[in-house]
């Protein structure tokens, strides 16, 4: 998590979350807004209905395993039917920390968070066009502003403090992956006060951007996760927390959180948006890291076979070959 860099979003919470939503259903349900023209009777509806579509309907498993290898092998079209969202909290099932997942619970938290979002972010969409220069002419920056603040000011969205690093001073796996909750979104979802990693907070931006209509992926360098928006318009990167909202071009993640050069950009496909067996195979790779943390290494070493089953690089195979060797 960068220190220095953060700096708090420029949109005046305090000053418009009172009177945004009644704003926002005055001005923007009556047919003119641009992501959801309808009336407030179907609004409600809608948001009724939400947890319903939550997931994408699958067999039925005997076990945590079986249920993971049946994604591990699908194909990135139909791998794409599912919510970002599920697939980061099935592969947290069994885990340390994970005790008391309820996975319909935190899709409709989720759900809920996208929904107050939407609403508030709409209300305010006036910053922008009144004064699209601070924005840097970007309404996808500013909505990316926005869905950081309300999501933090609204539901106390956090970077776990006992997990700040530096990347000369990084904690050991067996203390960073040790309890689920801070590299999974249940822990940004299910747990009080919501915190995570950069492990678990670039999933939880791209998931509830999705819920948005928004172009989010996940992207990473070396030791680091971020979330990306691309489209038609252009792209950046962008990272949020109890700091505010942080954009970035792929310049700054050449030298944070260590320097990478292009030889280690190729060859592991860094500052890349992530496919969606990519998302997967990098959850797998968690759930592994996770595993070895308590001292649970054959299932490990199960959950990194699935990693290179999913999505074959030099993530999944080398996280693989340490595992075996070191059970050897």
């Amino acid at each position: 998590m960068p220190d220095g860099l953060w700096k708090e979003t420029e949109v005046p919470y305090d000053q418009i979350l009172v009177s945004s939503l009644k704003t926002y259903l005055r001005q923007h349900l009556l047919g003119r807004s641009k992501f959801l023209p309808m009336r407030p009777l179907c609004l409600c509806l809608l948001a009724l209905l939400l947890p319903c579509f939550s997931t994408w309907a699958e067999p039925q498993f005997s076990s945590i395993d079986e249920q993971l290898a049946y994604l591990a092998n699908l194909s990135e079209a139909e791998l794409a039917k599912y919510d970002i969202a599920y697939l980061n909290l099935v592969c947290a099932q069994g885990l340390n920390g994970s005790e008391n997942l309820d996975i319909p619970a935190c899709l409709r938290v989720l759900d809920e968070m996208a929904f107050f979002v939407r609403a508030n972010t709409e209300a305010n969409l006036q910053l922008f066009t009144r004064n699209p220069g601070e924005y840097d002419n970007s309404e996808g920056q500013f909505r990316a502003l926005c869905m950081v603040t309300f999501a933090v000011k609204g539901y106390g969205i956090q970077y776990n403090p006992e997990r700040i690093e530096s990347p000369d001073n990084l904690s050991s796996d067996e203390v960073f992956f040790r309890d689920s909750r801070d590299v999974f979104l249940h822990g940004l979802l299910q747990r009080q006060p919501r915190m995570g990693t950069c492990s678990s907070l670039p999933v939880f931006w791209t998931a509830l951007g999705r819920r948005l209509d928004y172009p989010l992926y996940m992207s990473n360098t070396l030791l680091h996760f971020f979330t990306r928006w691309e489209d038609t318009e252009g792209t950046f990167n962008f990272e949020g927390s109890q700091n505010g909202c942080a954009i970035y071009d792929d310049a700054h993640y050449r030298s944070f959180p260590i320097k990478v050069d292009d030889v280690k950009i190729q060859y592991f496909a860094l500052l890349q948006s992530f496919s969606r067996k990519r998302e997967l195979m990098h959850f797998l790779i968690t759930r592994g890291a996770c595993l070895r943390a308590n001292g649970r290494t054959e299932e490990a070493t199960r959950a990194y076979e699935l990693a290179v089953i999913c999505y074959p690089s030099p993530f999944s195979q080398t996280a693989l070959k340490l595992a075996k060797e070191t059970n050897e």
